[in-house]
């Protein structure tokens, strides 16, 4: 993110801005949970074959579920992460628009 120095103003006016925003947005949401079943300890290597087997294949279905949970997640945050991103790009050009402006103001 871009930096500049900003005029008393521009900062009142910011705040200002800043304060209708938060008043506009909605509390965040409980996160959601994953409902993926985690498996046990590992039964180690004295452990029948079956049982190993058996691990393996819950070990499997529990990353998975996490993997799957995972990209429904990003898939869901993904225009938000847009939204931010095109915020936060406008605000730069903003500032170093505004920051143009004041210094060609402030040349004779």
């Amino acid at each position: 993110m871009i930096l500049h120095r900003l005029s008393a103003a521009f900062v009142a006016g910011a705040i200002a801005t800043s304060a209708a925003m938060a008043q506009q947005t909605p509390a965040p949401a409980e996160s959601p949970k994953h409902s993926c079943t985690k498996p046990g300890d590992h039964p180690g290597a004295l452990a029948s074959e079956t049982q190993r087997r058996t691990w393996q294949k819950d070990y499997v279905a529990y990353t998975d579920c996490l993997k799957k949970f995972i990209n429904e997640q990003k898939a869901l945050a993904e225009p938000y992460v847009k939204a931010y991103n095109a915020a936060v790009d406008e605000y730069n050009e903003s500032v170093k628009t505004f920051n143009e402006q004041v210094e060609k103001a402030r040349r004779p």
